[in-house]
C-alpha cells in the first residue's frame, strides 16, 4: 500500500468537474455524507479545479471510521434477558442469517412507525404472559437481567426521540413495548404487512 504524504500530487475523476484532474494531498475537515457531522484533519486528494474532495487514501480510513463512531447515538437499557431473547427470536424468524447487529434495523423500523394506540396494553398482556409462565414453571421470582446498547444515527435517534414525546414513556418502558409489539406482529405472526417490511429491511442489512 503506498503511503500518501501532504503535498503529494496524482490524478483522479472529479465528479464535480466531470473529468479526470489533478489533485493535492492535503489536511481536511471532512463531512459526512449524511451530513451529520465530520472527521477533522484526515488527509484526501482534493481537485486542483473546484478544491472538493476527490480521493480519500486507504491510510485515512481508520481515521473516518472513528470520527464515524462517535458520531452515534448511544441508545442504553437494562431489560430482562427474555425481552432480548423474544426480540433475537424475532429476527431469526424473519431472516434466519440475522445477527444482533440487526437489532439496530428493527428498532429503526419501529421507532419511525406512528405509534399503535394498543402499545401499552400490548406490553401489559406480554408481561402478564411471562408471569403466568413463570409462576406455572416455577421459575425465579427475579428475572436476569441483559443490557441492551445501540448505536444509530441521528436520523434514528430522532425518530426515537419523537416516540418518547408521543407515547410519553421512559425510554426503557418504550423498548420493552415495541419488543412486546415485535413478538405480537412477527412471532404470532399477526400482522404479515409488518413481516414482508422487516424482510426487505433484513435482506438490505445482511
Amino acid at each position: 500500500m503506498k503511503l500518501y504524504l501532504q503535498g503529494d500530487r496524482g490524478k483522479a475523476l472529479c465528479e464535480h468537474c466531470q473529468q479526470v484532474v489533478g489533485i493535492t494531498y492535503t489536511r481536511r475537515d471532512v463531512p459526512f455524507s449524511d451530513g451529520n457531522g465530520q472527521a477533522r484533519e484526515v488527509l484526501v486528494g482534493v481537485c486542483d479545479l473546484c478544491a472538493t474532495v476527490v480521493a480519500i487514501p486507504p491510510q485515512s480510513t481508520p481515521a473516518i471510521k472513528e470520527a464515524r463512531k462517535q458520531s452515534l447515538t448511544s441508545i442504553e437499557a437494562r431489560l430482562p434477558a427474555v425481552y432480548l431473547d423474544v426480540l433475537d427470536a424475532a429476527l431469526h424468524s424473519v431472516a434466519e442469517d440475522a445477527g444482533v447487529q440487526m437489532r439496530k434495523l428493527f428498532f429503526s423500523y419501529y421507532f419511525s412507525a406512528p405509534p399503535a394506540s394498543s402499545l401499552k396494553q400490548v406490553h401489559e398482556s406480554f408481561a402478564a404472559y411471562l408471569a403466568e409462565q413463570a409462576e406455572a414453571r416455577q421459575l425465579p421470582a427475579v428475572p436476569a437481567m441483559k443490557r441492551l446498547s445501540l448505536k444509530v444515527n441521528h436520523y434514528v435517534a430522532e425518530d426515537l426521540a419523537r416516540l418518547l414525546q408521543a407515547t410519553r414513556i421512559t425510554q426503557t418502558e418504550l423498548l420493552k413495548s415495541l419488543i412486546a409489539q415485535m413478538r405480537l406482529d412477527v412471532l404470532e405472526g399477526g400482522n404479515p404487512a409488518v413481516i414482508a417490511d422487516l424482510r426487505q429491511l433484513a435482506r438490505l442489512g445482511l
